[in-house]
């Protein structure tokens, strides 16, 4: 199965028997490896060798839910208006939607930042777990057509701008960036009163059967 993730293609299968005990397994450990169950649940089941942002990690997981699992999700609710309890049903495809916007270049106050693709996976989980700028960084491919700074000179670069400068580059940066848009309406069926609501943790994502 293809998926267009904006910047890319790339072609996925669905989880097989080996892929469900691996995650299982990996779940026994006293520290669970948050790459190691990457690689399990989504990078595994890639054809392709990319590196995934956190958002189209997210976005590629659910895909690769809906063709092995179905695109269904039951939800149970709480209504706050009339604290009546209701269950819905909702496709994944549906729920889990994403925008994206080509960007090469950013250009501000004298600055010129290409862009590309993020290099280094391993470092790109670790570092973006101590700053979200790191999912900036680790695409930029020269600045003011300087290619060859460190993690660290690049870091010690943005620092070093005005916070005019550097908010209006992470702006830019962050209006074109791959997003998941998981929050959607959902109406009581009792009282028709309407919350918006987001899809970011989905029950039974994983079914109870895989743990019993």
């Amino acid at each position: 199965m293809k998926i267009d993730l904006g910047s890319k293609i790339i072609t996925i299968r669905g989880w097989r028997g080996k892929d469900k005990k691996a995650f299982l397994k990996s779940l026994e450990d006293k520290e669970i490896s948050e790459t190691k169950v990457m690689d399990t649940l989504v990078y595994s089941c890639i054809e392709e060798d990319v590196i995934l942002s956190t958002q189209e990690f997210k976005y590629v997981l659910s895909r690769i839910r809906a063709i092995s699992l179905g695109e269904e999700i039951t939800i149970e609710f709480y209504c706050t208006e009339c604290g009546e309890l209701y269950t819905e049903t909702f496709l994944l495809k549906d729920i889990m939607r994403f925008t994206y916007t080509e960007l090469k270049e950013i250009q501000e106050e004298g600055i010129k930042i290409k862009i590309g693709e993020i290099k280094n996976k391993s470092i790109y989980i670790q570092k973006l777990a101590e700053d979200e700028l790191y999912d900036l960084l680790l695409r930029v491919e020269s600045f003011n057509n300087d290619e060859s700074f460190t993690l660290d000179e690049l870091m010690e670069k943005f620092d070093n701008l005005e916070l005019n400068t550097l908010s209006s580059i992470i702006q830019q940066y962050n209006n074109s960036k791959f997003t998941i848009d998981d929050v959607n309406i959902v109406k009581c069926p009792f009282c028709k009163f309407e919350t918006k609501y987001e899809f970011d943790e989905l029950p039974e994502f994983f079914p109870e059967t895989w743990f019993e």
